[in-house]
């Protein structure tokens, strides 16, 4: 297992899903909240060759502060999904440090995450969480979501449906971490 790995994600619902996708024991010392965009460049950034052979992976929504960002613009090298408006993510190295990467969901993840929902006909209702994708995302949007009992049993239920869009990125984290993915029964 990658020992020098460490997973950057953007909001709380990214850092609950990097938990979903990351699922090593004692993952919390892997996982390092960013808060915004910005300090996930800046982490990202910073942590620019000053530890040889750690691998960073960013998680970042695809919005007007991810085209800002001078140097999340440096991640050039399309390795998974795509960067087209239809596409729910892409997987992106830096152009010139092959062991940062970049996870850029498509518009957010709220809406990723109801995507993967609806993908892994996983009901909403039977888990007392919003239908409606405003009301859903207000519901990813909470204090707390990271820990929340039901985005926990909403992620759990993604996880063992493995969808497309979910298993791309969960088999990614597993290459990144040299691990090999739990097989859907």
């Amino acid at each position: 297992m990658a020992e020098h790995a460490l997973f950057v994600p953007e909001c709380w619902a990214d850092t609950a899903l990097m938990h979903a996708l990351l699922v090593t024991p004692n993952n919390h010392n892997l996982i390092s909240h960013a808060q915004g965009i910005g300090n996930v460049g800046r982490v990202l950034k910073d942590e620019k060759g000053l530890r040889q052979g750690r691998r960073l992976v960013g998680m970042v929504d695809r919005d007007k502060k991810f085209a800002e960002n001078p140097y999340l613009a440096e991640f050039t090298q399309i390795v998974a999904g795509s960067l087209d408006r239809t596409s729910p993510h892409c997987i992106l190295r830096h152009a010139t440090r092959p062991d940062q990467h970049l996870i850029v969901l498509n518009p957010a993840c709220d809406t990723w995450l109801f995507q993967a929902a609806q993908e892994a006909s996983v009901s909403l209702i039977d888990l007392d969480i919003a239908t409606t994708l405003p009301e859903f995302i207000d519901f990813c949007k909470q204090d707390g979501i990271t820990n929340n009992p039901r985005m926990k049993e909403l992620l759990w239920a993604i996880q063992q449906a493995r969808p497309a869009i979910y298993r791309e990125l969960a088999d990614f984290i597993a290459s990144i971490m040299d691990i090999t993915p739990k097989k859907a029964h």
